[in-house]
């Protein structure tokens, strides 16, 4: 035994460490099943000179350290499939569509995680993004198409994660700089179309020209959006971002 847990040898002959191995996620290559079945001390194991008891009490040690870091059967892909499998769900394609924004933007970066209440969206330099979602169809069946609305409410409240801060407002206040709307056009929504970037539209709009043009509003159909601003396509999405706040800065 070296450096406290047991060792086996690889493909190559080299000797790995056991623990190496759970933290590797290879801990179901263990032939447990000799440690049930041969528990006898004259019985050697072909790891380095290691008894079956000795074995025991050692791989017992690695399994629960292997249980802690959540490794044993449990699938966390199977977790995503299952959570987020539908995304003609309301929730889940209005989380899609923070994902596609931020792609657009380049404002997701590797090991990001969303955080459910946060004050808003994305960061993109130090620009503000709220991410709003809408389709012509949902998840449950219906024989007629849902009306798209958009939230827009003003908050009395919001949460600043990285200061873990709860702040009030008050008057209630719109806090992201920049709003991006996005709209699931297909008349029947499928996993297929709501991933397709090319099936979705976008409208860029103001913190200032939502609270100058709607005021106190809690809400927003695609006939208002037309008249703020002219949709864009998911490629443009960057540059009219960048256009509206320069020409926000500039008015």
């Amino acid at each position: 035994m070296r450096g406290g847990c047991l060792r086996r040898r690889d493909r190559a002959g080299k000797p790995t460490q056991i623990s190496e191995l759970v933290k590797r996620n290879t801990f179901k290559h263990v032939p447990f099943a000799c440690l049930i079945h041969t528990l006898d001390p004259r019985v050697r194991l072909p790891w380095e000179g290691q008894t079956c008891l000795e074995a025991f009490w050692i791989l017992s040690g690695c399994v629960v350290g292997s249980l802690a870091m959540g490794v044993q059967g449990l699938d966390t892909e199977g977790f995503y499939r299952w959570a987020l499998g539908d995304l003609v769900d309301n929730r889940n394609r209005g989380i899609f569509a923070e994902w596609i924004v931020g792609q657009a933007l380049g404002a997701i970066s590797a090991g990001d995680v969303r955080h459910e209440w946060d004050a808003y969206d994305l960061q993109y330099g130090h620009i503000k993004v709220e991410v709003k979602a809408s389709g012509r169809d949902q998840s449950w069946k219906s024989d007629s198409r849902s009306k798209p609305r958009f939230d827009i409410s003003p908050r009395t409240w919001s949460w600043v994660v990285e200061t873990d801060e709860l702040i009030e407002h008050d008057p209630p206040a719109r806090i992201a700089d920049v709003y991006v709307f996005c709209f699931h056009v297909p008349e029947r929504a499928t996993n297929e179309n709501v991933r397709d970037p090319a099936s979705w539209k976008f409208w860029v709009v103001t913190k200032e020209k939502l609270d100058n043009e709607l005021g106190p509003q809690n809400s927003v159909g695609v006939s208002t959006l037309d008249s703020l601003a002219t949709p864009v396509q998911y490629s443009a999405i960057r540059t009219e971002v960048d256009r509206s706040i320069i020409s926000n800065q500039s008015a």
